[in-house]
């Protein structure tokens, strides 16, 4: 018992202490970073979605600022919302397969006031599909969904399922806002769905 009572703690210290060191690492290599912006970001009340590798560009671009991010409840889930919520994001921890009903629920409220950041091919992929839950999200909140778009000229890409791609130190990076998308209703779901692909793969 006192064993396990132990592990617990250290697995507690180790997540503490990468929240902080991870935050630092994306403050860092973001900073040396440049970008060119097209389209502009929507302020607040929108739906971003973006593939699942291409989060650090914009957790740190968007970083304190009002948003809500859609974050895994698994253990590697742990090691995203830790950092995000030291760089100023709100988070809801859930997925389609574990979680995924109370942390839409959690979404939906804080739609009224924030933001939402959603990787619609998350949390185990496939890669590059998206799924049904951010097009009901839309359509329950009637928020507009932006599609945004990176591309990296130098990045290092991680054997993961998602190809995760950290940008290396003072690469150039594009970021495109996309035109809002509304959802009116539920049989716009699969044509909406190829939109925001097409969109992505911009």
């Amino acid at each position: 018992m006192a064993k396990k009572k132990k592990s617990v703690w250290q697995q507690k210290a180790i997540f503490f202490l990468e929240k902080y060191l991870a935050a630092g690492f994306v403050l860092l290599l973001g900073a040396s970073c440049k970008y060119k912006l097209l389209g502009k970001k929507q302020g607040d009340n929108v739906i971003y979605v973006f593939w699942h590798q291409n989060i650090l560009p914009l957790l740190y671009l968007h970083r304190f600022s009002k948003s809500v991010v859609l974050i895994s409840s698994s253990k590697d889930g742990e090691y995203i919302s830790g950092p995000a919520e030291v760089l100023g994001y709100q988070t809801a921890r859930g997925s389609s397969t574990r979680g995924g009903s109370s942390a839409i629920k959690k979404l939906i409220k804080l739609s009224e006031n924030y933001s939402v950041a959603i990787t619609p091919d998350g949390p185990k992929g496939p890669i590059h599909e998206v799924k049904d839950g951010v097009i009901y999200l839309a359509l329950i909140t009637k928020k507009p969904i932006i599609p945004v778009s990176i591309i990296i000229d130098k990045a290092k890409v991680l054997n993961s399922w998602d190809k995760f791609r950290i940008p290396k130190p003072f690469a150039h990076i594009k970021i495109i806002y996309h035109s809002k998308i509304y959802v009116k209703n539920k049989s716009e779901i699969d044509s909406m769905k190829n939109i925001i692909k097409k969109s992505l793969n911009n």
